[in-house]
């Protein structure tokens, strides 16, 4: 299970400067297969500079790969994103 990529990424206007909010398209590869999945997703930034990321899907979600391992892979690829810049502001 691997996250290869957003499309369509944009960032949502929040008022709480510690908190950024996004919605994206995630382009997933699992068992030689590609799905696109509508997720939305914020950042947290703590006290202490840790980042605790939440990720939220659609209702109705359907793909056929368990969904821990799809939100943990999300995670991380989003925090790489983060820590090089790369996330809209």
């Amino acid at each position: 299970m691997k996250v290869t990529n957003f499309e369509d990424l944009r960032g949502d206007d929040t008022y709480i400067y510690y908190r950024r909010t996004y919605s994206a398209i995630a382009v997933l590869e699992f068992l030689n297969k590609q799905a696109k999945v509508k997720v939305t997703f914020t950042i947290e930034v703590g006290p202490l500079g840790n980042k605790d990321i939440y990720v939220d899907y659609p209702n109705g979600i359907d793909f056929d790969y368990p969904l821990l391992p799809v939100t943990k892979a999300l995670k991380e690829f989003i925090l790489i994103k983060d820590n090089e810049g790369s996330l809209p502001t």
